[in-house]
């Protein structure tokens, strides 16, 4: 594997393909043995209602470069051990919860690790967690990561999949690990009830 261009979250790659040719790839930087390069956090607030999923919309500078849309929508996620190289799984998921939304979770379940985000792109690789708030207190002021979290919102979770048949996809993204946690927390907010 050779090197091409380095940045500091970043790593330009090449390898070779099965046929012996140059294959092109992205690396996190964060990538260490022992653990994933991110964790996805579907999070799940109870209201008084009834639970809810927590959404954050995103502007995503690649998304707008190549006018494939304005915003996207994500769940709450992280780099792990990206600022600390001994950060554990639990810890990051708690710090990015709090930085990103100022929730504190009450229960964390690892649903799945070791998922490729695009096999032919990149070696990047995620966990999959989902977070139960059961108490509705923001604990600090949310971030907004450098600009780039422009709103925080709630669907209740039996309107979910109305909710994704309903979002104009020409304006907003709706990314592919939001939908995988969806369907973990689906199965998860089943056994809380």
């Amino acid at each position: 594997m050779t090197v091409v261009n380095k940045t500091k979250y970043l790593e330009f790659k090449c390898a070779k393909s099965p046929t012996n040719s140059d294959w092109h790839y992205v690396k996190r930087t964060n990538d260490k043995e022992g653990h994933d390069s991110a964790v996805v956090i579907t999070t799940i607030v109870k209201k008084p209602t009834g639970y809810n999923f927590l959404f954050i919309t995103t502007d995503r500078p690649p998304l707008k470069a190549e006018n494939k849309a304005l915003f996207c929508l994500e769940s709450p996620a992280g780099l792990i051990a990206d600022e600390d190289e001994n950060e554990q799984l639990l810890d990051c998921v708690k710090k990015e919860l709090l930085q990103e939304t100022g929730y504190k979770p009450d229960k964390i379940f690892v649903e799945l690790k070791n998922s490729s985000t695009s096999a032919g792109l990149t070696s990047e690789t995620i966990t999959y967690v989902t977070a139960v708030i059961e108490n509705d207190v923001i604990h600090e002021k949310p971030l907004d990561d450098g600009g780039i979290i422009k709103d925080r919102f709630f669907i209740p979770v039996s309107k979910i999949y109305s909710f994704f048949n309903m979002v104009d996809t020409s304006k907003m993204s709706i990314a592919s690990s939001t939908i995988c946690g969806v369907f973990y927390a689906l199965v998860r907010v089943k056994l809380l009830t």
